[in-house]
C-alpha cells in the first residue's frame, strides 16, 4: 500500500507511456526480513548499482554491475532492472525511475526527463542582461 505521508518521493516504473508509482522507497523493494540501510547509497551499493552518468544536477543513471555479488533479497528486489534513474525536480524531491533491460524504455524515460534538464540547466546558466 502507497503512503501518502511520503511526499516527494517514490519509486516509478514505466506503463503504457507512463509513469506509475510502485512504492515509495527503494527500500520497500526489498521484502524479507533483511534489514535495509536507512540511506539510498548504501542501498544501491549492496544492490549492486554503480552511478553511470549525472546530467545537469536533474538526474543521475545508475546501472546494475554484472560484477558485484549481490544478496539475494537484493537480487529478488531488484530482479530485471538494469537501470534506476534518480530524478531531482528540487531539493525537496527526488525519485527513483526503474528501467529495465529495454533500449525502447531506457530512451522513451531519458525523453520524459528532457525538459527537467533542459530546465535545471536554464537555472544554472548565467543570466544575461
Amino acid at each position: 500500500m502507497l503512503r501518502e505521508d511520503l511526499t516527494g518521493q517514490g519509486v516509478y516504473r514505466l506503463s503504457d507511456g507512463k509513469l506509475v508509482k510502485r512504492c515509495n522507497t527503494l527500500h520497500e523493494l526489498i521484502h524479507t526480513g533483511e534489514t535495509t540501510p536507512s540511506d539510498d547509497a548504501t542501498f544501491l551499493d549492496r544492490a549492486g548499482f554503480t552511478p553511470l552518468e549525472q546530467v545537469a544536477g536533474a538526474y543521475t543513471i545508475h546501472v546494475a554491475s554484472p560484477d558485484i555479488e549481490v544478496g539475494s533479497a537484493y537480487r529478488e528486489g531488484v530482479e530485471g532492472i538494469r537501470y534506476l534513474i534518480l530524478a531531482t525536480p528540487d531539493p525537496q524531491a527526488h525519485f527513483y525511475i526503474m528501467v529495465g533491460d529495454s533500449l525502447a524504455e531506457y530512451l522513451e524515460i531519458l525523453e520524459l526527463l528532457k525538459p527537467l534538464a533542459w530546465h535545471k540547466r536554464q537555472a544554472l546558466a548565467p543570466q544575461r542582461e
